[in-house]
């Protein structure tokens, strides 16, 4: 490629920035295409790929040059990371806006976010671990003024008490400030996700509640006196009040999910464990599950057998008409509920509305049987089905499938 000066010069490029080249190689994603979470990472990375550089090519001359580009988008980094980590909670209700205009105080906003009860043991053990760098920035750039120019804004000379700075000691801290932020914007996604399982208090969220159900035992064991510590450990743990505390048992009670780790199981609506097993038993005759630990095997269409296809159609379809027969509306619908919450993680608390959501698409459809077949034609339906189960409350009822799935198995 000929030299930049020449292509503005011969009016072949426009923008030496900007211009639109077809280079799917080094063309990277901003403005339209872009994403906040591009420039919350960015600034950190940069600063951490400038270290990284300077000191593994030991570029000697360049180290005061590079100071303050290292440090200020570190700091910038910072900023940006606590901007969306505010704006995130608040948009899920876990955290009150920022009054005043939007600038570049870190500590104002670090502050803002760890003065308030976050609802989530995590989230506000990471926002504790960014004090000391929200601290060392705060009491040498204020602003975000003195990293960026040699004079600050009172006409004085930027950092003018210091002298040097240590560049593999700002690498480490980069590293450090990176893993930190890295775990806490995680941790806020995941919120971001828990929100929508519905299960938390003012003082704990999802996750805080599993780990509290895996402290205080089972429900049976609360009148022991054993309890008395167990309830004080928690309390301490979780920063809680004896309200907040009770609040949390409540919580993990009205949960399908969660209260299994306490020894409390939730009825279905509609199936009945012997009409699971009953289709279970059916299914795994159409589906013989292999050996465990048989291979994989790469199928080509030389060593597919026609009578086996023709087979399967014929167990297919007398699966369908059986479990039509054996199965109302209302219970294939709980099936299939149970079976996608299951295959695809979803949260056990989402039964109910998952349940409401497929009952309105079965009582709309005129086919009932493509359906039932979309569902048992899965080669994943009993792996789908123990894991729903366990979600929704039915943990032994999972145990038993499991093991009528394994005693199924051929001999090794």
């Amino acid at each position: 490629m000929p030299e930049m000066g020449e292509l503005l010069r011969d009016g072949v490029v426009h923008d030496p920035f900007f211009e639109t080249v077809n280079d799917g190689e080094w063309n990277a994603c901003i403005g339209k295409q872009g994403d906040e979470i591009n420039y919350v990472e960015g600034y950190m990375e940069a600063a951490q790929l400038l270290a990284d550089t300077l000191i593994a090519k030991k570029l000697y001359g360049s180290r005061d040059t590079l100071a303050m580009p290292i440090l200020y988008n570190a700091r910038h980094g910072l900023e940006l990371a606590l901007k969306y980590i505010l704006r995130e909670l608040v948009a899920i209700g876990m955290a009150r806006e920022r009054e005043g205009p939007i600038n570049h105080d870190v500590e104002g906003y670090w502050d803002h976010l760890s003065a308030q009860m976050i609802g989530d043991l995590a989230c506000r053990t990471h926002l504790a671990e960014l004090k000391p760098f929200v601290e060392s920035f705060t009491r040498h750039d204020i602003d975000g003024q003195e990293l960026r120019y040699f004079e600050n804004q009172e006409g004085k000379q930027s950092l003018e008490q210091l002298a040097v700075v240590n560049l593999h000691f700002v690498q480490a801290s980069i590293v450090e400030l990176r893993d930190i932020l890295g775990r806490l914007m995680d941790r806020v996604f995941r919120l971001s996700q828990e929100v929508v399982a519905g299960n938390s208090t003012k003082d704990c969220s999802r996750s805080d509640l599993i780990e509290i159900a895996g402290i205080v035992g089972a429900k049976s064991t609360w009148t022991e006196e054993a309890f008395i510590a167990r309830r004080a450990a928690t309390m301490e743990r979780f920063d809680l009040s004896s309200n907040g505390f009770s609040n949390a048992l409540a919580a993990i009670k009205a949960s399908r999910e969660i209260k299994v780790l306490i020894g409390l199981d939730t009825e279905l609506s509609y199936l009945t464990s012997e009409k699971i097993m009953e289709i279970a038993e059916i299914w795994l005759k159409a589906h013989p599950p292999a050996h465990s630990d048989e291979k994989p095997r790469v199928i080509n269409a030389a060593s597919v057998s026609f009578d086996e296809i023709m087979r399967y159609g014929d167990d297919m379809r007398e699966l369908n008409g059986a479990v039509l027969k054996m199965l109302s509306i209302e219970e294939f619908a709980e099936l299939q509920t149970i079976f996608y919450i299951g295959r695809d993680g979803l949260f056990g608390d989402q039964y109910a509305r998952l349940l409401d959501q497929t009952l309105t698409s079965h009582h709309r459809t005129e086919n009932r049987i493509a359906l039932v077949h979309h569902i048992l034609s899965k080669s994943n339906f009993i792996a789908g089905l123990v894991a729903g189960l366990r979600k929704v409350g039915q943990p032994k009822l999972a145990v038993a499938l499991a093991e009528l799935r394994d005693a199924a198995r051929p001999e090794a």
